[in-house]
């Protein structure tokens, strides 16, 4: 068994978070819709708000994830998980997480590639490719791979990015078996009156 960790999963969707004054609703409304201006983002846009559901397996173990997205400014946000809170950077040449370690860098072109999060090089291998989650059916993804790493065994992560969604599938392979992390739903969180 892989043992897909929970900040794996996410950690790959997010990264910083800025210090400031409490929002008002004015800077609340603003911070919805908050946008870096980065053509990154198209790729790896986080709303705030916004939930994201993971169903999980691990070998034959299934679970699920879910995150909420916490948009501090145009360029900061952070990704809330259950045991623990991931932060992000707009930067401007891609996305890092805020330690400066890249989820996507720019040129997306097959081909680019920087230092990854778990010690091996990420490259993009498709910016066209197309994938089917329980979420649905998504086309103009960006994959990225990231293999070796410092610890052994060897891991694979293959990520993919959906335009207007941002990661909808993690799979993490090893030579003792694979996980999965599929994008099952998206969205504002649904608020029933009483």
């Amino acid at each position: 068994m892989i043992m897909l960790k929970r900040h794996h999963v996410l950690g790959v969707l997010v990264l910083a978070s800025a210090c400031g004054e409490p929002a008002t609703p004015t800077d609340a409304a603003n911070k919805n819709k908050a946008t870096s201006g980065q053509a990154l983002e198209r790729i790896f846009p986080l709303e705030d708000g916004n939930l994201y559901h993971y169903v999980t397996k691990d070998g034959d173990e299934g679970g699920m994830l879910v995150a909420k997205v916490k948009r501090t400014d145009a360029t900061h946000g952070q990704l809330q998980l259950s045991n623990k809170t991931n932060k992000f950077v707009y930067a401007a040449d891609g996305v890092t997480y805020d330690t400066g370690v890249y989820i996507l860098k720019a040129p997306l072109e097959v081909g680019t590639s920087w230092p990854g999060e778990h010690g091996g090089p990420v490259r993009i291998g498709a910016v066209d490719a197309s994938v089917e989650v329980p979420a649905g059916k998504y086309t103009g993804c960006v994959r990225t791979v990231e293999e070796g790493g410092a610890l052994p065994p060897a891991k694979r992560y293959e990520t993919t990015y959906c335009p207007g969604i941002g990661m909808v599938l993690l799979v993490v392979s090893a030579p003792v078996g694979q996980a999965r992390a599929e994008l099952k739903s998206y969205g504002k969180p649904v608020v029933i009156p009483q």
